[in-house]
């Protein structure tokens, strides 16, 4: 097999990669299998966030590993790291056995975060169709939520059968296919730059996306913020479900439903530009957030299951469009490092906001807790939006 078909191969291997790791069959069980075990909401975003402050503390770490040492050997390390976070937590009976699986769930993340986007973009770089990047990420995304949609009707029924924590012990099994697709890929060169190569220290990095591309600083806290507002809400759902008295069994086809409508919509993705400009993509995006979490905060019934639904829409277009964004402005030798700089930012705003927000729903109310994430995820967002289009100076302002 000749190096462009063993690239080519890539693709296919990263979509199976993906397909795997998100076939995650405790996700429509999760929060309850938590309060199972006895924690309260602020507990369990606790324990969210101390997954994301792991993978937060390792992201530029891992994606200055992966950008200096491979993506191949990057993502290896992420997926043993990950099956040895499950492990841990197919074990666990208390907080603390809970804190200690997310955690080192999170370093696996963070060393699969960013690396998986990089690793795509440059084997298409190689391969000279980089243009088909935000189709096959935006692919990519929907393969990934489709998985946990099909996921989520069997999760159920394990669940169901045999026990929730029987849905930890069979998502590890399917997590040994991502292992094996993970070693079959194959490393891409890293193409830099003919003129004005960049220095690739973490700080000098941090210097350009923070300092030096102003345009590049505001689209990587916009992606964050975004990023940020969607996963809340996906820890938020069951919450709500079980707020409004949803049966275990409707929860868990709601929960294929609304992965069902990330896939097709991140599926679709690349075809709004035939439509809208990028910045009404991302003014739309934004509004999107806004009005979701602000309609629940405003919902006590099934009716706010619609906006939910809205921010999982929202969710499906803009993890490949602001993702693209991105790249498209990253030089080669840094993409890996500046995408888990993105992705550091996600984290950062959750496990500083989502805690909070559990404690908000345990002393008050969930609405009060929605109305304030509307509050601050449009604030970020808005603000964000004003420096891309005016703010800006001596870089390309969003069109």
């Amino acid at each position: 097999m000749t190096y462009e078909h063993q690239l080519e191969r890539n693709v296919y291997l990263l979509f199976g990669l993906k397909a795997a790791k998100w076939f995650m069959l405790f996700m429509p069980v999760v929060v309850l299998f938590f309060m199972e075990n006895g924690l309260t909401v602020k507990q369990i975003m606790l324990a969210q966030a101390a997954y994301s402050l792991s993978v937060a503390f390792f992201e530029l770490p891992s994606g200055y590993f992966s950008d200096k040492l491979g993506r191949r050997l990057t993502l290896i390390i992420g997926m043993l790291l990950t099956m040895a976070g499950y492990v841990i937590m197919g074990l666990a009976d208390g907080f603390w056995w809970f804190i200690a699986a997310e955690i080192t769930m999170g370093l696996g993340g963070s060393f699969v975060s960013g690396t998986d986007s990089a690793l795509l973009y440059d084997s298409l770089l190689q391969l000279k169709r980089q243009d088909r990047y935000l189709k096959l990420e935006g692919r990519m995304y929907s393969v990934c939520t489709f998985s946990e949609a099909v996921a989520a009707i069997f999760g159920g029924w394990i669940a169901s059968q045999f026990g929730m924590r029987a849905t930890i012990w069979a998502f590890l099994g399917v997590l040994s296919i991502g292992l094996i697709c993970t070693w079959m890929l194959v490393e891409p060169q890293v193409v830099k730059q003919a003129e004005n190569p960049r220095s690739t220290r973490p700080k000098d990095i941090l210097h350009y996306v923070f300092i030096e591309n102003k345009y590049l600083r505001w689209f990587v806290i916009l992606s964050g913020s975004i990023g940020a507002a969607t996963l809340t809400m996906a820890w938020f759902t069951q919450v709500y479900m079980e707020y409004i008295g949803l049966s275990l069994t409707t929860i868990g086809w709601l929960w294929s439903a609304l992965n069902l409508t990330v896939a097709i919509f991140a599926f679709l993705a690349h075809y709004v530009y035939r439509f809208l400009t990028k910045f009404q993509v991302v003014v739309l995006i934004v509004l999107g957030i806004i009005v979701g979490y602000a309609g629940l905060g405003m919902s006590y019934n099934v009716v706010g299951l619609a906006f939910i639904f809205l921010i999982y829409i929202v969710r499906g277009i803009a993890t490949p469009v602001l993702k693209d964004f991105v790249n498209e402005r990253t030089p080669s030798e840094m993409r890996a490092t500046v995408l888990s700089i993105r992705g550091l930012i996600i984290r950062v705003v959750f496990s500083t906001l989502a805690p909070f927000l559990g404690w908000i729903n345990d002393t008050y109310t969930l609405q009060q807790a929605f109305m304030l994430a509307a509050a601050t995820f449009g604030i970020l967002g808005l603000m964000s939006l004003f420096m891309l289009k005016w703010g800006v100076k001596n870089n390309a302002t969003m069109r």
